[in-house]
Parts: C-alpha cells; structure tokens; sequence
C-alpha cells in the first residue's frame, strides 16, 4: 500500500520590525526595510524546498501581516491562500507554554483534511515554545526563521 499522506506545518516567527517608537502602539509596528528583505528570503527558501502553504493562521498584528505580504511577493502561490487572522495569537505568544494548544484549537477550527501544509505566522516567545514542544526538542526562531514540522497524518 502506499504511505500515509503526510502533514505539514510551518511554524514561522515574523520578520524583523521596525524599532519600537514611544507614540506606535507594539501591535502597530510595521516591518523594518531589513525585514521584508527576511521574509522574501523566507518564502524563496520554502518555495525551493516545496513547503507551499495550503492555508496560513496568523497573528493580526501589522507585522505579522506584512511578513505575508512580503513572502507572497516571492511566493505568488500565497496569493490564492486563505489567511486566517487572529488576534488571540498575538496575545497568546506572550503567556507561558499555551501557544501550542492554541494553534492546535485553531487548526480544529480551520484546517480540512486536503490540507496537506499550513502555516503559522506569530511571535516568540510562544512561536518558539510551540515549535520546540511539537519538535521534541528546543526550537529556536529568529526574526523571519521557520520550523518545518512533518507528520504522518491519521
């Protein structure tokens, strides 16, 4: 018989931001010109590895968005991808060792069975506690960066 199809998720920690600024509130920061930059260099490096995602969850925060929008710009296939934003992933990053679950949730709500990868765009520290808890082992997400995690789905 053939494998069982396999799963893909992409756990990515945004670009890097712009500095903050006393009068942008942390939600509003946009991207540093640096940033676009790593997000496009993001998106050619899992294009090249055929990590295309299928649908994407992401933080609602200004720099989550515009790391999407800078990968699409080298990824045309993230055009056509549903992007599903939450507020709660932005919020959540910042809480001790609850952002795995709450992707999990997430993924419940959103994700179908012909979804063979989805992304998730967020923050650290929660990106990063996710990533090393499903990986088995620490994760360590710089600005821009990605874990690719891969199972065999059920």
């Amino acid at each position: 018989g053939s494998a069982l199809p396999r799963r893909r998720l992409i756990l990515m920690r945004h670009a890097e931001a712009a500095a903050t600024e006393p009068s942008v509130r942390d939600h509003d920061r946009p991207l540093s010109p640096v940033g676009v930059k790593q997000a496009a260099d993001a998106a050619s490096q899992l294009r090249a590895k055929a990590w295309i995602p299928d649908m994407v969850l992401a933080s609602n925060a200004r720099r989550t968005k515009q790391t999407l929008d800078a990968m699409a710009e080298a990824m045309s296939q993230l055009e056509d991808v549903d992007v599903h934003l939450y507020g709660s992933l932005y919020t959540v990053a910042a809480l001790d060792g609850q952002t795995r679950q709450h992707i999990e949730e997430c993924l419940l709500e959103v994700a179908d069975d012909r979804m063979e990868c989805v992304a998730v765009v967020g923050h650290n520290k929660g990106m990063e506690e996710a990533a090393s808890s499903m990986a088995g082992r620490p994760v360590k997400l710089t600005p821009a960066s990605a874990a690719l995690l891969e199972v065999a789905a059920a």
